[in-house]
This record gives structure tokens, sequence and C-alpha cells, in this order.
């Protein structure tokens, strides 16, 4: 278990600022001037560039002057090898990651640190996002009311769903080195395996205001990832940690997180194709996890519903067509 630290409530943490970037250059100065702009100015703001081939790089190094530091990787690693390759040279106790992608709110940091020295035992800590469309529009809230349960059982919440985005977290840089930093094996959810991981060890703490915006991008690796195979991805993740964890779980605690997980991946799989997430919607039924609403959406993603929304939708385009 995470043994706190000692008069933890009165330091003044340094922070070190952690940005994996790959052909970012529409977006890292939005970044780079976010981490800059903080109540709480860190130690540091480090970019690690992971084989960019645009004008990522000489943006930048325009910040030079205010003190952002740029590491180019000799070979590409992805997101998880950039974020080892950041807390590797970092010279803060806490670690802030930010993606090229995205921006804080000035207050993110000062907020979060008030938080992680409020308690000792807390490993991480999170904040609320808010989700912006690749178009600007704004999405609302990034997990749509979902929160991360506070404290040590933080884990088990994790397990059934990922309520901590990579961006709002703030993390003592010792945890992540003693437990082994990101996965770089994982093409997807590594950051999902490294959230559960810590909070496994420890106590997890969560800032209940929207201090991040989270922005879509039509090109980056995750748009260009089906929504089922993500989900895939983070289903396989969450079964190795409830089987390495099964001893300090329930068996009405593992069904449930299961049944979970296999409804989100049942629903994504029927949307691209329904014969493979038909049965996993069933045994996410049968196991008791929101039937009433699986039967109803079964009944309106079905091949021969959809070719009826699709004749409805036809005929409503006519219609309208011939009313001009």
């Amino acid at each position: 278990m995470y043994e706190p630290l000692e008069g933890v409530r009165e330091l003044r943490p340094l922070i070190t600022v952690i940005i994996p970037t790959h052909n970012s250059q529409d977006t890292i100065a939005r970044a780079l001037n976010s981490a800059l702009a903080q109540s709480y100015r860190p130690i540091e703001i480090v970019v690690i560039d992971d084989q960019s081939a645009d004008r990522t790089c000489s943006i930048v190094e325009s910040y030079r002057e205010q003190g952002v530091k740029l590491h180019r990787l000799l070979k590409q690693r992805g997101a998880s090898g950039a974020r080892n390759a950041g807390v590797a040279v970092a010279r803060g106790e806490l670690v802030a990651f930010l993606d090229a992608d995205d921006e804080w709110m000035p207050a993110k940091l000062e907020k979060q640190v008030a938080l992680i020295l409020e308690n000792g035992a807390y490993v991480f800590v999170s904040c609320a996002a808010q989700e912006i469309s690749s178009d600007g529009d704004d999405l609302g809230d990034l997990y749509q009311g979902r929160k991360p349960i506070v404290g040590v059982d933080c884990w088990k919440g994790l397990l059934a769903c990922n309520t901590i985005a990579t961006p709002s977290v703030l993390v003592w840089r010792r945890q992540l080195i003693e437990t082994g930093g990101f996965d770089e094996h994982l093409p997807l959810g590594e950051d999902q395996d490294m959230w559960i991981r810590l909070a496994v060890v420890g106590s997890v703490g969560y800032v209940d205001e929207t201090l991040l915006r989270v922005y879509n991008r039509k090109d980056s690796l995750s748009a260009q990832v089906s929504v089922a195979t993500s989900l895939r991805i983070a289903f396989q993740v969450a079964e190795r940690h409830v089987s390495q964890q099964r001893s300090r779980l329930s068996s009405a605690e593992i069904k449930e997180i299961v049944a979970e997980r296999l409804e989100r991946l049942g629903r994504a799989e029927c949307n691209e194709r329904f014969l493979h997430g038909f049965p996993l919607l069933l045994r996410s039924a049968w196991m008791g996890y929101k039937p009433l609403d699986t039967c109803l959406f079964l009944l309106s993603a079905c091949p021969p519903a959809r070719l009826l929304k699709k004749v409805l939708r036809w005929k409503s385009h006519l219609k309208g067509q011939s009313a001009r």
C-alpha cells in the first residue's frame, strides 16, 4: 500500500507538466499557453515530441524563453512511451499530464495541489472535464455526469467505467515510477490501466469543477480507431485487473463490473456489427445490468428497425423535395 508523505501539509511541491505530442502544430500553442497561464506555476513544462513531421517542434522551440523544454524521441514510442520519457526527466515531485490537443483552466493546478495536500494518502487527483467537438461545439461533461469514486475504493469504480481523463491528473512522480509507468505494450487503454494500478495502491481525490477542456481531433489516434475496438481493449484491461484483484472483490462486484463493461461494448458493437454486439448485450442483461434499457436498445438497433428508419428518412426527404 501507498505510504503517505510526512508533513505533506507544509509542502509547496514542485510540478512538472508533461505534454506528449505528435504532429500537433494546430493545437500545441493552445496547450502550452494554458499551462503557462496557471496560477500555481509549474517548475517546468516538458514537451516530448514523438517523431512529429510538421511544425510542432519549431512552435515548441519558440516558447523556450518561457521555460518550455523540448525533448525529441529518437524513435516513435506512442503516447505511453512519450509520457514515460517525460516522467524520466521530470524534476518535479508532482507530475501533471496535458495532451497537445487540450487546455487547462487557469486555476487547475492550484486547486488540485490544495486537494492533494489535504490528504497525504492521495496518490493522484483528477477533475471534471468539458468535451469540445472537432467543430468547436460544446458537448458538455466528458463523462456525462459520471464521477470517479473518491478515496480508497476508486479502483473498483474504474474497473467498471473509466472516469479519469489523462489531462485531468495530478500525480506524485514517485508513485508513477514505483508503479512501473505506462504500459507501452498496450495499443490503447494504457491510461485506464495506469489509473487503475495507481488507485489499487492508494487513495484518489477529485476536484468537482470543470478545470479541463478536452478537444476531439479528427486525425487523432482515438478518432482513427472504432469505438468498439477501443472499448474491446478497455474491457480486456479491466478483465485483467479483475483477475488480479479477485480476492478483494465480492462475486456481486465482479458481476456488476463485467456486466457494465459488456453493456457498453455490446452497444458499440451493435452499432458497427449487430450480430457481434447482440450476444454481449444479452449476456449483460442476463447478469442483471439494465435489462429493460438493453431490450429497448436491441429493438431499435436490429437490422429490420434500422432499415425501417432509413425508409422513413428517405420518404421524409422525398416529401421535403416535392414540397419545394
